[in-house]
């Protein structure tokens, strides 16, 4: 049911609304009919500040890393500024389960990797690049086994924002149960609100520091069997420290629409569900290099995304805890593109995590060695886009 504008309705609740609201929706006229859903709604900005305090003491427990931080704002000519980042503690999973950028998609079809719930979903081109676009609510499920998901998991998925003047569109992220029931959901509403609810909680609810403008936004889930936190970009809206008995089979997205407008379509992007795995320190004392899809660059760039901040700290604390510890920085690619483009990138990328390591971190410069393998090295196939995402990646091998 799209949320329409139901004037009488707004004559009649506006006043017990109205103490609900913050300035800004008020400013921006957020009015549909999920009215009686945010009448009802707890806003409860600080039911997670207990948790948000253990993240306030590790970030003042290492001091070498605090001066890195302060250093990380300034950005590199081989980094973007990662000064939002630095409180940053997302890490993308390392054996990636369902991967869609949508690429290969037909413009009007449905998304063929996808299982429809209920809704309208099509195929839609803007930008330059494909999305999926709905214009009427409901859900979708990417094509994976249902079954109890990973001990350890990550999902993150791509929305789109038109404008603060346009009408927002409301997205989720939903776990399903094994009777195919909802059991939770991430929430990402009015520009500002976010809601984690598992089972029949609200475990936390808070509001964005500043209204989500117009551009590419990205919503994140980092999960293990008792444990949960969730992302907006770069800033943490949930962090549970408990979540035993949770255990959900299946996962997918549901999309509300502010009407069906052309000038403000409803867009979802890309969207990666991985399986976590091993510590890096578990990784380097078991197989004597690390995987890491943490480090992130733009398609044919070899400048570090800010999203890549917290794989990198933990990488240069392994080298300051251990002096002696060298490693060769190697980069691959999938398939797709030139063999000669591909190794060059890589090479590039390679050596563009070196000269951050150096220069924010202070890290000897003869402890690193770098090297380009292209596609030349894959760890899983490439006629998937699971598997090409996951031969994208940057491993850390001890020498």
């Amino acid at each position: 049911m799209q949320r329409c504008l139901v004037f009488l309705s707004v004559a009649l609740l506006s006043i017990a609304v109205a103490a609900l609201w913050s300035p800004a929706h008020a400013q921006f006229g957020f009015i549909g009919d999920k009215l009686k859903e945010k009448a009802q709604e707890k806003v409860e900005e600080g039911i997670d500040d207990a948790a948000d305090g253990e993240a306030a003491e590790e970030a003042s427990a290492g001091e070498a890393e605090g001066e890195a931080q302060a250093t990380a704002g300034a950005g590199t000519a081989t980094a973007e500024d990662m000064a939002l980042y630095t409180k940053y503690d997302f890490i993308p999973g390392d054996r990636v389960i369902f991967y869609d950028d949508l690429s290969t998609e037909e413009l009007g079809e449905f998304p063929s990797r996808w299982r429809l719930d209920s809704g309208v979903f099509e195929i839609a081109n803007q930008g330059g690049r494909n999305w999926i676009m709905c214009t009427d609510e409901g859900g979708i499920r990417p094509r994976i086994v249902v079954g109890a998901l990973p001990p350890k998991y990550t999902i993150e998925m791509e929305f789109y924002v038109k404008s603060l003047e346009a009408q927002s569109h409301w997205f989720y992220i939903k776990w399903y149960d094994a009777n195919g029931g909802e059991s939770g959901n991430l929430s990402m509403r009015d520009h500002d609100r976010t809601n984690l609810r598992l089972g029949n909680d609200d475990l936390a609810s808070k509001a964005l520091p500043v209204l989500l403008g117009p551009g590419l936004h990205t919503m994140r889930i980092m999960a293990t069997q008792t444990t949960m936190k969730c992302y907006i970009d770069n800033e943490r809206v949930a962090n549970v420290p408990a979540t035993e008995g949770f255990r959900p089979t299946d996962i997918g997205v549901w999309m509300d629409p502010w009407l069906d407008e052309p000038n403000n379509p409803m867009l979802l992007g890309t969207f990666r569900y991985a399986e976590g795995g091993k510590t890096l320190k578990e990784q380097l004392a078991e197989t004597g290099k690390i995987i890491s899809h943490g480090i992130l660059f733009d398609s044919g760039s070899a400048k570090i995304k800010a999203e890549s901040y917290k794989t990198l700290a933990d990488i240069s604390k392994l080298l300051t805890d251990d002096p002696t510890l060298k490693l060769s920085i190697e980069g691959h690619t999938d398939s797709d593109g030139a063999d000669d483009a591909n190794v060059t990138l890589s090479q590039n990328r390679a050596d563009a995590v070196r000269t951050y390591l150096m220069d924010i971190y202070q890290i000897d410069g003869g402890r690193l060695t770098t090297k380009g393998w292209g596609e030349g090295k894959p760890i899983d196939v490439n006629t998937t886009p699971e598997g090409k995402a996951n031969n994208r990646r940057v491993e850390f091998v001890k020498v």
